[in-house]
């Protein structure tokens, strides 16, 4: 594996709000539990991202008046790269620049739907990405969960539409016309209604007991914000109601 500086990780998160969680989560779980699941999803991916070893982050993130920072992710507060009213193509572009211009040989960008993504797959994928190769992680749904590329390959995000639909496909199709091979990373779900969001829900409960402990505690939330244990308490009276329980945490694997 290549140095540290060499590979890069993007990430778009978004603030915890209804206003800047995807209509498709609003629709499959209601406006005020579709934040809290979307919530759980980007502490997951960025959890994951953070603990890889072998890549440096780079988090595209809008702030807004009651979330001017990312202290409601990480009470580090890991630092962003900001964007205004662009949209997520805009951002996904925007971002991969930052990153070949900073110094990255190679930039993977992982969607935060997609809760299953393991440390091995991250691997798997800056292994094999060259100028002559992408990385695309496929859904079962037909999107991606994961695109990776060096500078030289951009051009397969020239035209818009390439995260819509079967973006798998597209971003295929249009390697395949560049005549770049395409290298696939395992495929895995995203939590699009309540059957995905159950079946994350009892991957995490059939983890060994290894795994359970090694998970670390919630980031504190900034000042004025709510509490991570009153989120929780909401998740929980959604389960009292018949809806699904809290998600917990991913867990941390242990380094390889």
């Amino acid at each position: 594996m290549a140095q540290k500086r060499d590979n890069c990780i993007i990430l778009l998160l978004d603030a915890p709000e209804p206003e800047k969680t995807s209509q498709d989560l609003k629709t499959a779980f209601g406006p005020e539990r579709a934040v809290h699941v979307n919530s759980d999803l980007l502490l997951n991916v960025y959890k994951t991202a953070k603990a890889f070893p072998e890549a440096i982050l780079i988090l595209s993130y809008e702030k807004t008046p009651r979330h001017q920072d990312l202290t409601w992710l990480d009470a580090e507060d890991p630092g962003f790269l900001e964007v205004k009213n662009r949209s997520g193509e805009d951002r996904i572009v925007e971002a991969f620049r930052l990153a070949f211009f900073t110094g990255a040989k190679k930039a993977v960008m992982l969607s935060h739907l997609s809760p299953e993504v393991k440390k091995d797959w991250l691997y798997q994928a800056f292994d094999s990405i060259n100028d002559k190769a992408v990385v695309i992680g496929p859904n079962q749904d037909g999107t991606h969960y994961l695109l990776g590329m060096t500078q030289q390959n951009m051009k397969l995000l020239e035209a818009p539409g390439f995260s819509h639909g079967k973006s798998a496909e597209t971003l295929a199709e249009r390697a395949k016309k560049n005549k770049l091979a395409v290298a696939n990373t395992p495929e895995t779900f995203s939590v699009n209604g309540e059957e995905a969001l159950r079946k994350w829900m009892e991957s995490r409960e059939a983890l060994p007991p290894l795994f359970r402990a090694a998970e670390q505690p919630q980031a504190a939330p900034a000042p004025g914000q709510p509490q991570a244990q009153e989120h929780h308490k909401r998740h929980k009276r959604h389960a009292r109601n018949g809806q699904e329980p809290t998600l917990p945490p991913a867990p941390e694997k242990p380094p390889l």
